[in-house]
């Protein structure tokens, strides 16, 4: 290329619903049509949902490596030792236990965030 300009080194300009990103064309397909807006009802249950989904799944799938080889082997050993109850004492607590403490720890924290941010004010919530 014999120019030091971009627009030098292409021969028109990107068609339309296109951008530029350096000297490549990126198609944008994608279209954002979903929607959440800061603060809303609904974003404080998907921010809830993330803890539950970030905790509850992560703390359940911790197990000893040495006695449960892969997920459905631990609830085989699980169930050969201590039946369905076994189960039940075991994930279940954990999940539900871990669940909420997800769902408090991102959920209660993005409303007191916003609810204190608004109480100091937009000049002074960001000091």
């Amino acid at each position: 290329h014999e120019g030091n300009n971009i627009a030098d080194t292409r021969a028109q300009d990107p068609p339309p619903g296109e951008r530029v990103s350096g000297d490549c064309w990126i198609l944008q397909t994608a279209s954002w049509e979903y929607n959440c807006e800061y603060g809303s009802v609904k974003f404080y249950a998907l921010c809830g949902f993330g803890g539950v989904l970030s905790c509850g799944l992560t703390h359940t799938a911790v197990v000893d490596p040495q006695k449960y080889k892969g997920i459905f082997n631990g609830f085989s050993v699980t169930l050969k030792e201590d039946g369905f109850h076994g189960l039940a004492k075991g994930w279940a607590p954990t999940f539900i236990g871990h669940s909420l403490q997800g769902l408090c720890k991102f959920g209660f924290y993005e409303v007191f965030k916003v609810l204190y941010s608004n109480m100091l004010g937009e000049e002074n919530a960001y000091l």
